[in-house]
């Protein structure tokens, strides 16, 4: 069936009707949003402060207030869409961050900002340039388009309660 169809659009949608696929791209994208929400949170509040100063182009009246923000965000978001709960908004919510993330990612490396670790995962000891975490965040961008073009929900709480033939 999805053989069939050349249309590059047509081939996101035909991966938005397997289940499988779906599911393993919710898994991926919510558990990296839900292992770095957790490990900001595992750190002082001045230590996430002082990891988004780093950037030097995110206002410092902004930074304190996004340091406790952020975290919870990317921790609630992430756990949603593993969940699969309100997942198109939870989805397009972690999409927006992931477009942030990129530009802001964009503007460090056209400004040449000397940044070693981006701090994305607290102190878990993933080191990332900029460049690698600009790669990584466009990969997770990709990932979520057959999560917003699914059919159906499998193993997701949006599903509970729908019968099988809606589904």
């Amino acid at each position: 069936m999805c053989a069939a169809q050349p249309n590059s659009w047509r081939v996101w949608q035909c991966l938005g009707a397997r289940p499988w696929v779906v599911l393993l791209a919710r898994g991926m994208v919510g558990g990296v949003f839900v292992v770095a929400g957790f490990s900001k949170l595992l750190l002082p509040h001045a230590e996430v402060v002082a990891l988004m100063q780093q950037y030097t182009v995110i206002p410092t009246a902004v930074t304190p207030w996004l340091a406790a923000l952020l975290p919870w965000l990317e921790l609630v978001s992430g756990t949603a869409l593993v969940m699969g709960f309100c997942t198109t908004p939870a989805a397009l919510l972690v999409g927006a961050q992931l477009v942030g993330f990129s530009g802001l990612m964009l503007v460090v490396l056209g400004l040449g900002v000397p940044i070693e670790d981006c701090g994305c995962f607290g102190n878990l000891g993933l080191h990332e340039t900029p460049l690698q975490v600009l790669l990584r965040d466009l990969a997770l961008l990709v990932l979520l388009v057959p999560v917003l073009v699914r059919q159906r929900d499998v193993l997701a709480l949006d599903a509970w309660g729908t019968p099988p033939e809606q589904m």
